[in-house]
Formats: C-alpha cells, structure tokens, sequence
C-alpha cells in the first residue's frame, strides 16, 4: 500500500466454542498483525468453558461479543454484522495467522478480486508441527467453471480466506439452524461468482489438526468419525450451498454431478470397509471406478503422476481381496503423499531445466 492509498479496513472476526486454551493465542495472532488498519470481532457461541474470561483480559483492543450457542453459522453472523470491514476474515479459535498474513494477502487484494486465500501449515493440537500445508492444491483466478460443476474448488479451510465484503454480503446472515457446522463451505463457494481468487505463495498461518489419520477407516484431518457420515456431510453441505446461492444472487448450476476425486476415493472406502452402513446403495466396483475416471477428467490441477497414483490406489482398493483390506488401507493415498509426489515432480523438472542450462563443451 503506498502513502497516497486510502487505508482499507480490515476485519477478523473470530468464531469460538470452549476453546479456552486455543482462542487467546488467535486472539493475539490476530492483534499481532502488521497491518494497521484492523478491528477484532470475537463471537463467543455459549461457551461453557473458560473462554469468556480469556477473551475479556484483551478489553477494549477487540469487540467481544457473548451469545447462547446456536453453532458457527450464527457466530459467523455475529461476527459480520458488527464487521465494519471493506475486506473480512472468519479465524476458528484455534487457528492461528502469521504477523505479516494480512499484509501479505491485501497486496493480492487488487480490483476484481472477490477472495484471497492462503494455505496454512499444519500442527498437532499441542501446537507441534506435522509437516506440509492444507490444501496442497489450490485453485485460483476465474474458478467458477469448477466452482459451478463440483460445488467446490480447491481452497483453504476457514481461516485462510480473507473476503471481500461485497462478495460475501449477499449471503449473510446464514439460515443458523442449517449452518450450526461447516459455516466456511458458503462464504468460501459463493464469493468466487463475484471475482476472482487470488493465493499467497507461503503460507499464512497454521491449521490446528484435532484428529489425525486413521489407518483402519482412511479418514484424515478434521473430518467425520465414519466414513458414511463424511460423505453424506459433505453431500449434504454442498446441496445447502447450492440452494442458498441460487436463492441470494440466482446462481445457476449444471445438472451433472461428477464429484469430486476424493469423494469417489472415500466411496472406495466406504463400499468396501462397511458395506452395510455404505450409503449409495447403487455402487458397484464398475460404478466408483468409472466416477472416479469421470471426476479426475473434470477436476483441474492434478499431475499425470497424481492421477495415476490416485488411479492405481482406487483401483487396488476395489479390487483387494476382503481378508487384505486393512492392510492395504494403511497404504491411503493421503493428500499428504500427493504433494510429496508433486513435489518430488517439481523437483526432477528443475534438474532437467538447469541440466539444460548448462553450457556444452566446446572442442578446441
């Protein structure tokens, strides 16, 4: 920003629920930010725990606000309302932004962009680094064409989204009832039908993991307990997006609903490990096998490596003896892995661009 720019205000307005021992050090990260022109929204959903005292020890550097749970959507709509904000940031308690992430993110923050995002680097709950940043893919610039096929696009988790006001504003408040979890999916969806994205090259901060992998269902990160439900949530959460565009600012969508690779992995998951509880009763080996194929000719941003990685993973998975199953799922195709085989691309590509610069011998 130059001397002569108008200052832009920028709010973080953070979410917390008995996250006691996690929302003073968001609350700081937040404070702590080198951008000057910044407010501090903290909604407190009917904590039980101690919040509220350690949200009051800040006073008057922050808006504090108290309300009777009702789930995220709610505080999210608390949260914008007392927003004043040209640019906004939902921050979860116990997420964590780097000093310079504002800064940072409002130098993408240009004419027609409606979003910028950041990856953030992944840490245990007491803090510790894991290693590797969620997501490992991102989608920018005009995203919509995937936005509007799959309903999503390759994005950071909540608090790695800073929003332009007005791209988010016709969608707030949300229907509490509907939106008591996974708030971010309709702020994070809807906003890029009003401008582009734009992503940070490092990360901005850090994603605190409350669960990690678990080798005998293949489920990673902050996600449901079983297979089935994390599926059904996702679908579930998908369609209310859906509807809520369309009913706010008219968004049309297309009839196909390829979904997304992931997806069609975790139905591998599912219609093999618990058969019973599999919630599409119409799946069949052929059925994941060719969803799969379809999805990952739509989704943009895989390596040939990655798909075929991805490929060769379903395809052992449905095709692995019952008695084999555990063990082979302990072989998950994390996304973890993928960037790894990503990264280890990039890196053979850069041998061969700087063996290729190098100058030929010359014979005398």
């Amino acid at each position: 920003m130059t001397p002569t720019d108008a200052p832009v205000l920028v709010t973080i307005a953070i979410n917390n629920y008995n996250y006691a021992r996690f929302v003073g050090d968001a609350i700081h990260s937040a404070l702590a930010q080198s951008w000057r022109w910044l407010e501090v929204v903290v909604v407190d959903d009917g904590s039980t725990d101690d919040s509220w005292s350690v949200i009051q020890r800040y006073g008057t550097r922050l808006h504090a606000i108290r309300q009777a749970n009702a789930g995220q959507g709610s505080a999210y709509n608390a949260g914008f309302a007392a927003s004043r904000g040209e640019w906004v940031l939902f921050l979860d308690a116990d997420d964590l932004l780097d000093a310079d992430a504002i800064e940072r993110m409002m130098a993408l923050a240009q004419p027609g962009v409606a979003k910028v995002q950041g990856p953030l680097r992944r840490v245990a709950v007491d803090g510790t680094p894991l290693g590797g940043a969620v997501p490992y893919l991102v989608h920018d610039g005009d995203v919509t064409p995937i936005a509007r096929l799959f309903r999503q696009y390759a994005s950071p988790p909540a608090s790695g989204n800073l929003f332009r006001r007005s791209a988010i504003e016709p969608y707030l408040p949300l229907p509490p009832r509907r939106w008591r979890y996974g708030a971010d999916t309709v702020p994070i969806l809807l906003s890029a039908f009003h401008g582009r994205v734009a992503t940070t090259r490092e990360p901005i901060g850090r994603y605190r993991l409350h669960s990690v992998a678990n080798a005998q269902s293949g489920l990673f990160g902050n996600v449901g307990r079983t297979l089935a439900g994390t599926l059904l949530q996702a679908e579930s959460r998908r369609d209310a997006a859906e509807t809520w565009g369309t009913r706010c600012s008219g968004i049309t969508w297309p009839i196909e609903r390829p979904g997304l690779p992931w997806d069609w992995r975790t139905r591998a998951l599912s219609w093999r490990l618990k058969p019973d509880e599999h919630p599409y009763p119409g799946d069949t080996r052929r059925v994941i096998w060719r969803g799969l194929n379809r999805s990952l000719a739509l989704w943009p941003g895989y390596s040939t490596l990655e798909r075929l990685a991805l490929r060769g993973w379903v395809g052992g998975l449905l095709l692995t003896p019952r008695r084999w199953i555990g063990a082979f799922v302990t072989l998950n195709l994390s996304g973890g892995l993928r960037a790894r085989l990503r990264q280890l691309q990039a890196q053979a590509t850069a041998r061969d661009v700087a063996s290729q610069a190098l100058p030929t011998e010359r014979s005398p």
